[in-house]
């Protein structure tokens, strides 16, 4: 039977094509403008860093001390702490895994200075490859010896090593970063989030997991003139820092971030960070109540808004114009399916049921939403295209794929049945033989 309302379908889809036209195009104006809102923010939804951030933590407490140069109350403290304040919190052990980090901007490069390459990484306290789920290639990372020695130790990514060596097998080579040369221990496979979510405060507007091509302790950095992106927030009697400077004893520039499993070791780990930022403000460090708060990886983007807000409000907008749309479709198949009332009264007569009757048209608002759906898919490649054009953060995630292919035509099939029940259902509850005396 569904072979035979198909070729119905088809043939009664023939038979109007100026009102075909109508409504395959009203269709696929509302499906593609919602295609393209969804396939951003599905882009950008998720965990960051699949299987693993769902994990993490980040500590968050009002960490201003007396001496700052802005020292108000914040209503929502931030995460950078002093490295004196990140390294005790990950000295304490009590987290599965824990770590400290800023971001880096340096130059990288051959001690001859022959190759070189800009390229972004962390300077971390603590085992953060290792906790963040960095895949090694080669060699292995620091060991806690070298860290507390200040080692001029670092692990480069594979693409790094490939530019500067002609190998990604560089284990034993020397790079030239700041003002040090450092002994590359391991080589790691390229690596980003799917989200910025790490030292979200000194992204630079990025909404997109940006590659991080070396990992280095954060003390034999300083040691090498290797700085943190920006200083953060540094108190009155500092020196005037500048951009990636590693004078940055009296700042506030790290983040702690914490693997925690289960609510219990969340829980308690609230317990004792607030203990600590506590003990803290009692002796006079820290100026205001300290608000101690974890926050997870997924909370801390919504809290610092890497998502921006106008992702979302496109959603709901595409999704209200969709319903628009699908409502003035389904007046349109009301007023077509009635124009055929004695067509569907002769089914009736000759036995037809109201199922049957309902499925046929059904049916054939199915396929003028699959349609719609093929009209669509320019329409939604346009509308990407466009949006790569403009000057927002998440441009590059407007990138049409064989997933939005696939999802287009289910939404067009979703929306072709969904708007056809109503028509399709008034249609086979007239009586037959008011159909017939009508007719």
């Amino acid at each position: 039977m569904f072979g035979y309302y198909l070729r119905l379908a088809l043939r009664r889809c023939r038979q109007n094509l100026p009102m075909l036209s109508l409504l395959v195009l009203t269709m696929a104006i509302g499906v593609a403008a919602c295609m393209a809102a969804l396939t951003i923010a599905t882009t950008l939804s998720g965990e960051p860093l699949p299987g693993i951030s769902a994990h993490l933590y980040v500590a968050s407490m009002d960490a201003h001390e007396p001496g700052d140069r802005d020292n108000e109350r914040q209503a929502v403290p931030d995460s950078y702490l002093r490295l004196s304040d990140a390294k005790a919190l990950v000295d304490t052990g009590r987290a599965r895994q824990q770590a400290a980090l800023a971001q880096s901007l340096q130059q990288v490069g051959n001690p001859d200075g022959r190759q070189s390459d800009q390229v972004m990484g962390l300077m971390a306290y603590g085992p953060l490859p290792d906790m963040l789920g960095v895949a090694l290639r080669h060699g292995r990372s620091w060991m806690p010896a070298e860290q507390s020695s200040r080692a001029p130790v670092v692990l480069i990514d594979a693409d790094l090593a490939q530019k500067l060596f002609g190998t990604d097998d560089a284990v034993g080579r020397n790079v030239a970063m700041g003002k040090h040369v450092y002994r590359v221990i391991g080589v790691i496979a390229p690596w980003s989030p799917r989200m910025q979510f790490l030292d979200v405060s000194r992204n630079l507007g990025s909404v997109l997991g940006q590659n991080e091509q070396f990992f280095v302790p954060v003390e034999a950095a300083l040691d090498g003139g290797v700085g943190p992106l920006t200083s953060g927030e540094c108190s009155k009697d500092a020196a005037v820092v500048s951009f990636q400077s590693a004078e940055v004893g009296q700042c506030r520039w790290l983040e702690v971030w914490l693997a925690l499993d289960g609510t219990a070791a969340v829980a308690d780990y609230q317990r004792f960070l607030f203990g600590y930022a506590q003990a803290q403000h009692d002796a006079g460090r820290f100026a205001h109540p300290p608000q101690a708060r974890l926050y997870d990886a997924s909370g801390w983007m919504t809290a610092n808004h890497v998502v921006p807000d106008d992702v979302r409000l496109n959603v709901m907008l595409a999704g209200a114009f969709l319903l628009l749309c699908m409502i003035n479709v389904a007046g349109l198949l009301a007023a077509r399916f009635l124009r055929r009332q004695a067509d569907v009264a002769i089914r009736r007569a000759l036995g037809a049921s109201r199922r049957q009757v309902f499925a046929q048209h059904l049916i054939e608002t199915g396929l003028i939403g699959l349609i719609g759906g093929l009209i669509a898919l320019p329409l939604t490649w346009c509308g990407l295209w466009i949006v790569r054009q403009q000057p927002v953060s998440y441009a590059v995630a407007a990138d049409f794929s064989g997933m939005v292919f696939a999802g287009l035509l289910l939404l067009s099939l979703a929306v072709g049945l969904v708007v056809g029940i109503l028509p399709a259902w008034r249609i086979c509850r007239l009586p037959p033989a008011l159909q017939i005396k009508q007719a």
